[in-house]
C-alpha cells in the first residue's frame, strides 16, 4: 500500500501509517507495479486509459513524479521512461517512483500535439495557481456562467484536474518534453510568484525557487528560466504541468525538453536516462554519485531566458551557426536566401547567446519565428503574482 509521508524535524521521511492509493492503483512494497487510470468514455462506448508505473522501495522516502509525451508528437520522454521502468530495481528504491509515460495517449497514436478530441494544447489545461480578481461590473447578464467557456472545461482539462489531485502527495516532479531541430537539450525553471498580502510569503517563494533551481542541476542539462510575466500569463504557462505544480502545489517541478520531435535519437534517451538517474540519486530515492552530462553542451555561465529570432523577408533561411555555440553581438546567425541561393538578408545576433533551437521549416515570411535563442536573464526570478507596474497615483482596488 502507499504510505503517506511526512518530512521529521532531521528532514528523513517517516511513515504516517495512512493507507492511500493513487486514483484507485495500490503499491506493493518492493515490487514495480503496471495499471491504467481511466480517463473518459468515448462516444462510441470504449474508454480512453492513460498508462501508469508504481517503483515502491521497502523503505520510506520521498515520492517522484515522471511523466513524458503530454504532446503526442514528442517522443524522447517517452522512450526514456520505457528504459527507466525496466532497469530500476524496487529493493533499491528509498520511497516511490511514479511514471507516466503518456500523458496524452490519444496524440500519442495519431503523433500529432495534442488528442484529436480536442484543439487546445493539453500542457496548458492544469489547474490554475493564478489568484482570480473579481469582476466588478455594473450589470449583470443572467446568461454570464453560459457565455463563459472557463466554466465548462473540455474532456482533457477535466481528467488533468482529477489526475492533479495525486500532486499533493508528490514530493518532486518532472515533465519530459522536445523541443526543436538540432535543440540544445535543457531543462525549464519556473519563476516562482508569491502573494504580497501574506507575511512571508515571498521569502517562501525564493526557498522554494532555491530548492528546485537545486534539482534542475542535479539532473545536469543547461537551465532556461521560463518567460518573464507577461509572455508567461499570456501563454498559460501557469497551467503548464510544472508550472502549476510549483505555484499551486509550492514544491519542486521542472520540465525537460529533449531534442526534436517525430523522431527517437538514441543519444538523447540516453542523456534524459542519465539526468532521471541523477535526480533520484539527489533526492535520496537512489543511492549513488551524480554524474555530469558531457555528451551535449552545458551552459553554466549565466541563468538563461529564450528570446525569438525572426526574419524581415520571404525566402528560405539557413543557418550558419550551430545550436549551442556561444555567439557574440553583431555575429551573422542566419541566412534568407531566395530560389536561386542570392543573400537577401543576413540576419545578425543582437545579444551574446546561442542558438537553443531551430524551427522545423526553411521557408520564412516577415516576422516569422525562425529559432529560439539564448540570453542572460535579467528579470526577477521570484515574483509577486500582480507583477504589472500601478501608475502614479492610482489606486489600489
Amino acid at each position: 500500500m502507499i504510505k503517506l509521508l511526512e518530512k521529521s524535524i532531521n528532514n528523513k521521511f517517516i511513515n504516517r501509517l495512512v493507507l492511500m492509493n493513487i486514483l484507485g492503483i495500490e503499491s506493493r512494497k518492493g515490487e514495480t507495479v503496471f495499471d491504467y487510470i481511466e480517463m473518459f468514455e468515448y462516444p462510441h462506448g470504449t474508454t480512453e486509459k492513460l498508462p501508469i508505473c508504481i517503483i515502491e522501495g521497502d523503505e520510506a522516502g520521498p515520492t517522484f513524479l515522471f511523466t513524458g509525451n503530454i504532446h503526442g508528437n514528442e517522443l524522447h520522454g517517452l522512450v526514456a521512461l520505457q528504459e527507466i521502468i525496466q532497469e530500476i530495481d524496487p529493493t533499491k528504491v528509498k520511497g516511490k517512483i511514479i511514471i507516466v509515460p503518456t500523458l496524452n495517449p490519444a496524440g500519442l497514436l495519431t503523433l500529432k500535439r495534442s488528442p484529436f478530441y480536442i484543439r487546445a494544447d493539453p500542457n496548458r489545461l492544469w489547474p490554475d495557481p493564478k489568484p482570480k480578481k473579481e469582476s466588478r461590473l455594473k450589470y449583470v447578464d443572467l446568461y454570464d456562467d453560459n457565455l463563459d467557456s472557463t466554466k465548462y472545461p473540455n474532456i482533457q482539462e477535466i481528467f488533468y484536474t482529477r489526475f492533479s489531485n495525486i500532486l499533493s502527495e508528490i514530493d518532486y516532479f518532472a515533465d519530459l518534453h522536445c523541443h526543436a531541430i538540432g535543440s540544445l537539450p535543457f531543462s525549464y525553471l519556473d519563476r516562482v510568484y508569491f502573494d504580497e498580502d501574506i507575511e512571508g510569503a515571498k521569502e517562501e517563494a525564493e526557498k522554494l525557487y532555491e530548492k528546485t533551481k537545486g534539482l534542475v542541476e542535479a539532473f545536469g542539462l543547461t537551465i532556461v528560466i521560463e518567460s518573464p510575466p507577461k509572455h508567461y500569463f499570456d501563454s498559460k504557462l501557469q497551467r503548464s504541468t510544472t508550472g502549476s505544480f510549483v505555484n499551486k502545489f509550492r514544491k519542486p517541478g521542472f520540465t525537460v525538453e529533449l531534442g526534436a520531435a517525430d523522431y527517437v535519437d538514441i543519444e538523447l534517451v540516453r542523456i534524459a536516462k542519465k539526468g532521471i538517474w541523477n535526480v533520484l540519486k539527489y533526492t535520496g530515492i537512489l543511492e549513488g554519485d551524480i554524474e555530469p552530462i558531457k555528451k551535449v553542451p552545458v551552459l553554466k555561465d549565466n541563468l538563461w531566458r529564450e528570446i525569438k529570432i525572426r526574419s524581415s523577408t520571404s525566402g528560405y533561411y539557413i543557418p550558419i551557426v550551430k545550436c549551442g555555440e556561444m555567439i557574440e553581438k553583431g555575429d551573422p546567425i542566419f541566412e534568407i536566401r531566395d530560389i536561386f541561393g542570392n543573400i537577401k538578408e543576413t540576419i545578425i545576433s543582437v545579444h551574446k547567446g546561442t542558438i537553443l533551437g531551430i524551427w522545423n521549416d526553411i521557408i520564412c515570411y516577415p516576422n516569422s519565428e525562425l529559432a529560439s535563442y539564448l540570453i542572460e536573464n535579467d528579470i526577477d526570478v521570484v515574483l509577486p503574482w500582480e507583477y504589472e507596474k500601478k501608475d502614479e497615483g492610482e489606486k489600489s482596488e
